[in-house]
């Protein structure tokens, strides 16, 4: 390894300084980075092995987030030396650009080890020439990631003429955009022409309006270029590769965000209608999206996915883009390319009602009536998601073919049961169908492996519609042994009010009666309940789950909340359970307490109060935010005599997850909102004693409240519950300052920010959008 150094850069060049370097305890780590210098001499010696055992050590340790490994800062220039020196080279760089980028899961103190990583792009720069060119690639990657570097972008402007590589061109670019504008818009203007490659060309267009430059005919040629390139470069796949579980060759793109990015800026910058336009021209000129029998390989797929992702920017941002967008979405989802119908099909997803006018599309992709899609053909998965999509929009022609390819529609059938990620547990929407039923029937009688999660969704699915699938009966029988948490509320609910009413309550008797487990019993016990209103086997099966293991007691907690006061015998039992206790490695915790608190409180009521106040307060001051909004929304609930408890719930205003349900509690609370007189609280008989409980307590004022609220509204929080607390502080109106404000966000074209992995963002939007529209008009 030492043989590959030159003469600048000798080991102890290299490793100038770590006798001198102070290193604080990694903690747990992988393989031998528990001794930072010496894995750094490993990497600089001659043995292999050693070197192969160092990276493999400083490559898990350093990637990782939790536990984050603490001497990643200062192993940096040592690793950019080597880097340098020639010592594997790419696995350094790309080692380097890991720590410099966070990739999916940065670090908390991710801004100092990328300026660590910055610190030691001078010495990288000669690299910019290496005969390599995924090596030119990872420097300019490290040098987009490091922020402006005058050095970097004069080196890039030097190795400009002899880039061959057309694909890398573009990255240099990029890169030296980061590094200095005004070096990179140099470069950009004489890279604009015809001659010139169309990734580039799009580069140095993008670059250009970064710099605030005019929208031009040649810009927008230039941006558009890369979608009449037919095969040549830019249009290809960055890399293929054998799926062996399919046993077909794939494609990935490369890395490229460009097109996006300029729609988004011009956007941003000059309003929505030019970015439709330059969409338009993208499209009608390549006819990427209209290419339904394109053979993949002359980069159809290429730039149609590129279009795709252009629309699906442009529809995530800003809210009048899907009205514009659909027609072109629904070309996509026609494409021949699977990649590209797959994605579109799920963009429409994403938009809710606004992907209706693509319904057609996707209807004939489920049912098989596209190249390679559904039906008879091999592609049964995007069949599957297709369908599950016209289930979502209640398409009245998702229900017979949900009926006929019911075995092997997983996903339309957990979206119809409302049971799918894309769903948000909405329940049921697909109405009784005698097709569907007898399908159903057929399913629960003959099982299928491609659908093994069917049984229980069927369960929920005939629930739903109660009597009219009482045929389905004798089947959900002999499900109950099969299925005793899900099977027993279906043949309750199926069978109520029918001729079967006293036959079912005994076949649920015996199944009660067969259970292993309080575990088991409670299903059938509650089922019981609802069809003939007995409460006892229920009771004595809420108390014996109360004694059983962790995932036990919890269901018996919730079983005892919903009876109410019939689960007054479960009281002393319950009270002990609002402390916490521990048996073995899993231990009932603060928000198991809670849990045992409000079941309390659902049997008890206000004279509870008093008992639950500790385990409350404990919940609030926790670190789980989802415990702690639990809290504060059962402080809600309990109301004046929780009043004690306001000094908890200002901490709270610190995270979204609890800001709605801090101002809940808080409004129920009288004098913890300064300058508002709060109801006296959710429960009507609460005595004046308890309402004088906030006394002595600073309060928070009412603008607080207020803007707290607003900003839930903004970054769509539970927003109808903000909006109903807004008009509980304004004494049943939206005061006016309130109301104009919320006017803005109806009024504005673009979304609030979004998290990047949320399904359902442009929906809630929507529905955020209908809430302020509906709070206005009243």
């Amino acid at each position: 390894m030492i043989g590959r150094m030159t003469a600048q850069h000798s080991t102890d060049q290299i490793l100038a300084g770590l006798e001198e370097e102070i290193w604080a305890p990694t903690g747990f780590v992988h393989g031998t980075a528990e001794d930072p210098a010496g894995t750094l001499r490993a990497l600089a010696s001659d043995d292999d092995e050693a070197v192969r055992e160092a990276l493999s050590s400083f490559w898990h340790s350093m990637r990782a987030r939790t536990p984050a490994y603490s001497a990643t800062r200062q192993c940096v220039p040592y690793l950019a030396r080597l880097c340098a020196a020639g010592v594997y080279t790419e696995t350094l760089l790309e080692l380097l650009h890991s720590v410099a980028d966070g990739e999916d899961q940065p670090r908390g103190d991710q801004d100092e080890l990328t300026a660590a990583v910055a610190t030691q792009v001078p010495a990288l720069l000669p690299l910019l020439a290496h005969d390599d060119p995924d090596i030119r690639r990872l420097l300019l990657r490290i040098i987009g990631l490091s922020g402006p570097a005058r050095a970097a972008a004069e080196a890039i402007r030097e190795r400009w003429p002899q880039e061959s590589d057309e694909d890398l061109r573009s990255e240099l670019l990029s890169a030296c955009r980061a590094a200095d504008p005004g070096i990179a818009a140099d470069i950009a203007a004489g890279e604009l022409g015809a001659e010139n490659d169309p990734e580039v060309r799009l580069a140095a267009a993008l670059s250009l309006v970064r710099d605030d430059a005019p929208w031009t005919d040649e810009l927008a040629a230039a941006a558009t270029a890369w979608a009449t390139a037919g095969a040549g470069a830019g249009s290809e796949p960055g890399e293929r590769w054998f799926d062996t579980s399919t046993g077909e060759w794939k494609d990935t793109d490369r890395e490229d965000t460009a097109f996006q990015d300029l729609l988004l800026l011009l956007a941003d910058r000059d309003g929505l209608p030019l970015s439709l336009s330059l969409l338009e021209t993208a499209r009608t000129a390549g006819g990427a999206a209209a290419d339904t029998v394109g053979d993949p390989g002359d980069g159809a797929g290429f730039r149609a996915r590129r279009m795709l992702s252009g629309i699906e920017a442009l529809c995530g941002e800003f809210r009048p883009a899907p009205a514009a967008l659909t027609g072109p979405l629904a070309e996509l989802v026609a494409h021949a390319d699977p990649v590209v119908r797959g994605r579109a099909v799920a963009m429409v997803r994403r938009l809710g009602e606004e992907g209706r006018p693509a319904a057609d599309a996707v209807l004939a992709v489920a049912a098989g009536e596209t190249p390679g899609s559904g039906g008879e053909g091999d592609d049964k998965e995007a069949a599957d998601d297709a369908l599950a999509l016209l289930v979502a929009l209640r398409d009245p022609r998702a229900v017979p073919l949900l009926a006929r390819h019911l075995p092997h529609s997983r996903g339309a059938l957990e979206t119809a049961v409302g049971t799918s990620p894309w769903s948000a547990r909405r329940g049921v929407v697909v109405p009784f169908d005698a097709a569907l039923l007898a399908a159903a029937r057929s399913l629960l009688r003959t099982p299928d492996r491609r659908n093994y999660g069917a049984p229980r969704h069927l369960c929920a699915l005939l629930a739903a519609w109660g009597p009219r699938a009482a045929p389905a009966l004798p089947e959900l029988y002999e499900l109950l042994s099969k299925e005793p948490q899900h099977a027993p509320g279906a043949v309750a609910a199926v069978a109520a009010g029918t001729p079967d009413a006293e036959v079912a309550a005994d076949r649920l008797r015996a199944a009660a009666d067969r259970a292993t487990s309080a575990y088991e019993r409670m299903p059938a016990a509650v089922a019981l309940r609802e069809l003939t209103d007995e409460s006892g086997l229920l009771v004595a099966a809420v108390r014996a789950g109360l004694d059983e293991v962790l995932y036990s007691k919890r269901a018996a907690v919730t079983r005892a909340r919903d009876l109410g006061p019939d689960g007054a015998p479960l009281l002393p039992r319950l009270r002990e359970l609002l402390t916490p206790e521990t048996s073995g490695d899993a231990g009932w915790d603060w928000g198991d307490c809670l849990g045992a608190a409000s079941a309390t409180h659902a049997i008890h009521g206000r004279e509870a109060a008093g008992e639950l106040l500790p385990t409350l307060s404990a919940a609030l001051n926790g670190r789980d935010d989802r415990v702690r909004d639990a809290a504060a929304r059962l402080a809600r609930r309990i109301g004046a005599p929780a009043a004690a408890l306001a000094s908890d719930i200002p901490p709270l205003f610190g995270s979204m997850t609890t800001l709605v349900s801090a101002c809940g509690a808080l409004l129920a609370f009288p004098g913890a909102v300064v300058g508002h007189d709060s109801a006296v609280g959710a429960d009507e008989a609460n005595d004046v004693d308890g309402a004088d409980a906030a006394d002595g307590v600073d309060g928070v004022d009412e603008e607080t409240v207020t803007d707290a609220l607003l900003l839930a509204v903004e970054q769509s929080g539970p927003v109808e519950e903000a909006l109903g607390l807004l008009r509980e502080l304004g004494g049943g109106s939206l005061a006016p300052q309130v109301r104009e404000r919320l006017r803005e966000l109806a009024g504005s074209p673009r979304r609030p920010p979004r998290h990047p992995y949320d399904l359902q963002w442009i929906r809630k939007d929507q529905e955020r959008l209908a809430a302020l529209r509906t709070a206005l008009s009243l």
